[in-house]
């Protein structure tokens, strides 16, 4: 009896404090996945399988692209690697001597800028000797390399059949058989080559012709050329006048208005220029003055 009185003491005390007592927070992730699976981003999201055999590690991609390097040494500046252009490119001080005196405050800073300007001297010597060198020694190995490869061509087209290959190959009769030839035959090879000469020193003569020409009118038209402001200035007020305009003006009206020469041609205006007299007189005009330039050799 004594100890049902317990029990139901007990229960009860624990159900006074269990009313007292505040519930358990839970915290709930969005995902069901456990956090130590791999996330759908990481590379090993999908499970790809792997050859027993370990591949070959990949070259690492670099990306981007490096610029042209610059030619330090062009076939027009073969003064580069001597030491004229060294020397001048890297002249030494005036003077050793420190433009101010040791205690003075900018000395240090001073001191430091002559140390630098003749360690930058000692490496564009040094470099441009260096740079010379490695571009002499890869040339010599392109052409080493150039010239194995061409003795090798040369070999290969120059050597005979195999045995192999001439025991089973078909019955040929010899003149079916191609033939070597270093350069094919070409008959009419010197007279093709007269007429090409020919028709070259045609075709110089006629530009030194046309040179000429264009040198004569260019000095005949020399004498119209502006050469000042002066001439400029009286150009402009010829071309574009303030009041009157003698080229705008005819028999009724003043030159005030490029109006008075009339309204623009028209096409029909235009065509019926070649049957007037006027027109048909300008061309043969034109024609004698060519004609002339031509019998002359220079231009009118």
């Amino acid at each position: 009896m004594a100890s049902l009185l317990r029990e139901c003491s007990a229960k009860s005390s624990m159900a006074l404090c269990r009313s007292y007592t505040a519930p358990g927070v839970q915290s709930r992730l969005f995902s069901s996945t456990a956090r130590m699976m791999v996330g759908p981003e990481a590379p090993g999201y999908i499970d790809v399988p792997q050859s027993i055999q370990p591949d070959l590690p990949r070259r690492p991609q670099v990306k981007g692209t490096l610029p042209v390097p610059r030619e330090l040494f062009p076939s027009r500046r073969p003064d580069k690697p001597t030491e004229s252009y060294i020397a001048d490119a890297t002249p030494l001080p005036s003077s050793n001597t420190p433009k101010v005196a040791p205690g003075h405050p900018q000395y240090e800073q001073l001191e430091w800028r002559r140390k630098m300007a003749g360690v930058r001297r000692k490496h564009l010597r040094e470099g441009l000797l260096e740079l010379h060198e490695r571009k002499k020694s890869a040339h010599q190995r392109m052409v080493a390399r150039s010239n194995a490869k061409e003795k090798r061509r040369t070999q290969i087209l120059n050597q005979p059949e195999r045995d192999d290959d001439r025991l089973t190959a078909s019955t040929t009769v010899s003149a079916m058989k191609p033939m070597k030839y270093k350069v094919l035959p070409n008959p009419g090879a010197e007279e093709q080559l007269a007429r090409s000469m020919a028709k070259v020193k045609e075709i110089q003569e006629a530009r030194r012709h046309d040179v000429v020409n264009s040198i004569h009118e260019l000095y005949l038209n020399a004498q119209r050329f502006i050469v000042n402001e002066e001439q400029l200035n009286a150009e402009i007020d010829r071309v574009f006048p303030v009041d009157n305009n003698s080229d705008w003006a005819n028999g009724r009206r003043t030159g005030e208005n490029i109006w008075n020469l009339g309204p623009p041609p028209t096409m029909a205006v235009l065509g019926n220029q070649t049957k007037d007299e006027l027109t048909k007189w300008e061309t043969v005009q034109r024609r004698t003055k060519r004609l002339a330039e031509e019998l002359t050799g220079s231009k009118i």
